[in-house]
């Protein structure tokens, strides 16, 4: 069932466009909204208190699974979930608008395109290294969740991407929790994902940048992914074509995202996975 969730909604992500509906960031809005209005994150907050707020979804959704276990239901409610779960219809349009403008001429436009994905990172990382990581946040690694721990493995991690996104500068305290709860859900997932990267890319550049990374606990996802996908795919400059690095790397993100449905699809048949 996991792996006819994942071509569903991959298929579906790809030709349609989901309404606010169908995307995690509408309801992630409305529940961190109800929790802030009760003030439940302040400067004496818990870590508890924090806990309840990402786990007690999870689990609902988790007994909500298991009630149905086995049968269509649970496939129909976990695919509906991992389709509001995978994907950011913003930043796909944006970088639609992106080469449409670049195919134009338009090298204002693709400034003001580059600068609406990038953020603050625009300067400090290139942009295709920023298509890489968003990437990996919106899909390699929802999957890999998904995957591993079905419907409420995918919420946790949304949960925490989002809560890291909304809540780091409202509340330092908070914020550096969330920060190292992600790094705890990250760190098996980016591994997977840029081990991926080496495999789909070129092994010799890529492989002892990803090696060196292994077994260091402290270093950032974001820091491991993007050094091993710089290694993994050669990138030719050209200064007249300001598309060449952002889609030769995002072509290397979805190699990458092909070959874990591969291995999903080879665990499954062999029973790792159900």
């Amino acid at each position: 069932m996991t792996l006819i969730s994942l071509l569903l909604v991959l298929l579906v992500e790809r030709v349609t466009t989901k309404s606010k509906y169908w995307q995690a960031g509408f309801y992630t809005d409305k529940y961190l909204h109800s929790i802030q209005s009760r003030d439940w994150f302040n400067s004496s907050s818990k870590s508890w208190i924090l806990a309840l707020v990402i786990f007690v979804p999870v689990v609902m959704v988790y007994l909500v699974v298991q009630e149905f276990s086995g049968g269509l239901l649970e496939l129909v409610i976990s695919t509906a979930i991992l389709m509001v779960c995978v994907g950011c219809p913003t930043i796909r349009a944006t970088y639609k608008c992106f080469l449409q403008a670049a195919n134009r001429g338009d090298l204002q436009a693709c400034s003001m395109y580059e600068d609406q994905i990038s953020g603050d990172d625009k300067g400090s990382i290139s942009f295709g290294l920023n298509l890489v990581w968003q990437n990996y946040r919106h899909y390699a690694a929802v999957i890999l969740w998904f995957a591993t721990c079905g419907a409420a493995g995918a919420i946790l991690y949304v949960l925490v991407r989002e809560l890291d996104a909304k809540l780091s500068d409202d509340n330092q305290k908070i914020g550096n929790q969330v920060k190292r709860l992600l790094n705890i859900v990250d760190w098996i997932p980016v591994r997977i994902t840029a081990l991926g990267f080496l495999l789909v890319g070129h092994f010799s550049r890529a492989f002892p940048t990803w090696l060196g990374y292994l077994p260091d606990p402290a270093v950032q996802a974001k820091t491991l992914l993007l050094d091993v996908s710089k290694k993994a795919e050669e990138i030719e400059p050209d200064e007249n074509d300001c598309t060449e690095e952002p889609c030769t790397l995002v072509r290397l993100a979805k190699r990458n995202v092909m070959f874990l449905l591969m291995i999903i699809a080879l665990l499954t048949l062999s029973g790792w996975i159900n």
